[in-house]
């Protein structure tokens, strides 16, 4: 199964998890996947049009990705809040 690798904000939603494993042959279906496992997650990773937010970032190894990327069962998909303000 794929781990999601949580960091910052986006690991405080999921109750303080630094990594949970998830189901999905896709990042866009892991993302489901792990929204439904912790709806407190719902519109911190994507939107409501399904997009990734624009502050988020997810990367398999040193490589940016995609939504669309492919996952393989021993993936390891590290998902990145940037921090912004004023």
């Amino acid at each position: 199964m794929p781990r999601m690798m949580l960091t910052g904000s986006i690991r405080q939603h999921a109750g303080g998890l630094g990594h949970i494993e998830v189901t999905g042959e896709t990042a866009r279906a892991a993302v489901a996947a792990l929204e439904a496992a912790y709806p407190g997650l719902r519109g911190w990773i994507v939107d409501e049009r399904g997009a990734l937010r624009r502050h988020v970032k997810l990367f398999l190894g040193a490589e940016a990705v995609s939504l669309d990327a492919a996952l393989d069962p021993n993936a390891e998909l590290h998902i990145v809040a940037a921090i912004s303000g004023g």
